[in-house]
């Protein structure tokens, strides 16, 4: 783990960081048009949540790649995946213990191998069930079927 340094911890002057947010304010805001349900986005329907591109935009237009992104409110986690997209790291709180876990959920690497052998399980087993089940359901359907 690396320690910033002096360097590192310097802060933007204040009148470039104040005519950023301004030039950004002055944008057009609205995504309506856009897709949200990229990356993990779409996993959960949360409250309140914005749509991706409005956190992207503030952390590219007042971020650099490698910089550090904080959301004191994450919610279900939107402005953290974000930062990750767009190069940065991210720091995120909640008091909310689903918006903890769903954040958790979205920001987790997938390993690729495990998540197909686990669909294959999944597949596998709901076979199993439906094997089972069909001699039952045809006995059931030709019984009424009679009647």
């Amino acid at each position: 783990m690396s320690v910033p340094t002096d360097i590192a911890l310097e802060r933007k002057p204040q009148i470039e960081v104040r005519r950023s947010l301004a030039r950004l304010l002055s944008t057009d805001l609205g995504f309506h048009q856009e897709a949200s349900n990229y990356a993990s986005h779409a996993l959960h329907a949360f409250a309140a949540k914005f749509p991706p591109q409005l956190p992207r935009v503030f952390i590219e237009g007042l971020t650099q790649k490698g910089e550090t992104v904080m959301d004191p409110m994450m919610g279900s986690g939107t402005a953290i995946v974000e930062a990750f997209l767009c190069g940065r790291r991210a720091v995120g709180f909640d008091i909310d213990p689903l918006a903890l876990m769903i954040c958790r959920v979205k920001t987790h690497p997938v390993d690729l191998l495990e998540a197909t052998w686990a669909g294959k399980r999944v597949v596998s087993s709901a076979i199993k069930l439906l094997q089972r089940a069909l001699p039952s359901f045809e006995e059931s359907f030709q019984r009424r079927i009679t009647s």
